[in-house]
């Protein structure tokens, strides 16, 4: 057990940060984030010998958290700033242009107001780069769904950045 253990603390170090930002990306919320991450990392490692044996941990950890996000059901309140851990913060803030971080924030914010399949479909897509057929595996679903959910997600965004857009000026 003492291996299976280093095995998965190795993992949980490995992809942590990453599992953090996808979950803050799908919640909108740290808080949120953070207790879907640790309840799908705690059910990993429950069951870490199927899960370590599998193809990929991390596309099966990944699909466990996308999956528990949208049973979830739950809309959580809307955050204004975007995840970044300390060390991007340092570094990223100084070399990102004001005009690149007003586009992002107004990204987060429509982004935050789409129905979680959408969004889910939209962050797996441009954020994790997975394509339609595995967004469609992560999500049960075919890839025409996939299309339909990323076509009807970036229908509603679109007047939600105008409207964000207009409302600035």
């Amino acid at each position: 057990m003492i291996v299976e253990d280093d095995v998965f603390a190795a993992f949980v170090r490995q992809h942590a940060v990453r599992l953090a930002r996808l979950a803050h990306q799908l919640t909108h919320d740290r808080e949120a984030a953070a207790d879907l991450v640790q309840d799908v990392l705690l059910e990993v490692y429950r069951r870490w010998p199927q899960v370590d044996g599998a193809r990929s941990a991390y596309a099966y950890t990944r699909r466990m958290l996308v999956n528990r996000h949208i049973d979830s059901g739950r809309r959580r309140r809307l955050i204004t700033q975007p995840w970044s851990d300390d060390a991007e913060a340092t570094a990223g803030s100084e070399a990102q242009p004001i005009d690149a971080l007003a586009e992002r924030d107004r990204i987060w914010h429509a982004l935050g107001q789409l129905p979680a399949r959408q969004r889910a479909v939209l962050v797996l897509r441009h954020y994790e780069a997975c394509p339609d057929d595995e967004i469609a595996a992560l999500l049960g679903c075919r890839r025409a769904t996939v299309r339909s959910l990323a076509a009807r997600g970036a229908a509603t965004l679109r007047p939600l950045l105008v409207e964000h857009t207009v409302q600035e000026h």
